[in-house]
């Protein structure tokens, strides 16, 4: 009988650390024709977009968030969504197919000096690692005594952007509201890593709640900074 072609990979990814640290991942729909395409695109994209604006990125995450800065910063959300569905309408056009053939899921994290700017438009999990101080002894310590050590947290951002039903989710499409675009400003302070991941690696990594997290991205954000975690350690 006739075999099926294996499908391409519909997720893409982009890291950089210039300047402002970014992560952006786009998960193509699994039932759109050349998603893999838009979700290159997005992450591509997106991209460049935040590197022609670095000034403005610099003036909204490089000092103290004030609530102009959380409305400047639901402003640019907006914007990044906007750009995105417009580079899927493009590809529709320069095809000549439909946009849903294109659609696809979007996270993102952009950090600066003294806010990160985090936004997610469908499934998959944003997690922050915070350094925080761990309890206060119950005794008083001897003088020599070293203090406790911090201890790590690992926190998911926003909701799990699932629908009705399992496996339904928001994709950048037609039906994209401005309601649907999760995004807010989180302080930096204590953030020690940032791990962004289509819902393949949620699924197994966070709860459905999002209440927790498996102790293994922990783990593997601690060899990161180590310079100790190669790429054939993630890819099994």
């Amino acid at each position: 009988r006739t075999m099926q072609p294996p499908l391409p990979c519909q997720d893409a990814a982009l890291a950089r650390t210039q300047t402002h640290p970014l992560v952006v991942v786009a998960d193509g729909a699994g039932s759109s024709a050349v998603s893999e395409i838009g979700a290159q695109a997005v992450v591509s994209g997106l991209a460049r977009l935040l590197h022609t604006l670095e000034r403005k990125v610099a003036l909204l995450l490089d000092t103290p968030a004030t609530a102009q800065h959380e409305e400047q910063a639901r402003a640019l959300a907006l914007l990044l969504v906007k750009h995105a569905r417009g580079l899927l309408d493009d590809l529709a056009a320069t095809h000549r197919r439909a946009l849903r053939d294109f659609r696809c899921t979007l996270l993102l994290a952009i950090v600066g000096r003294e806010q990160l700017l985090w936004l997610k438009v469908g499934d998959g999990a944003l997690v922050l690692q915070r350094q925080e101080p761990g309890p206060e002894p119950k005794q008083p310590q001897a003088p020599q005594a070293a203090p406790e050590a911090a201890h790590l947290r690992l926190q998911v951002l926003g909701l799990a952007g699932k629908g009705e039903f399992a496996n339904q989710t928001q994709f950048l499409d037609d039906s994209l509201q401005p309601g649907d675009v999760q995004s807010a400003l989180v302080p930096v302070g204590g953030v020690v890593g940032v791990a962004v991941m289509s819902d393949g690696a949620a699924e197994k990594l966070v709860s459905h709640d999002g209440q927790r997290v498996a102790g293994q991205l922990g783990l593997w954000l601690d060899a990161l900074r180590r310079d100790r975690l190669p790429r054939q350690t993630l890819t099994r």
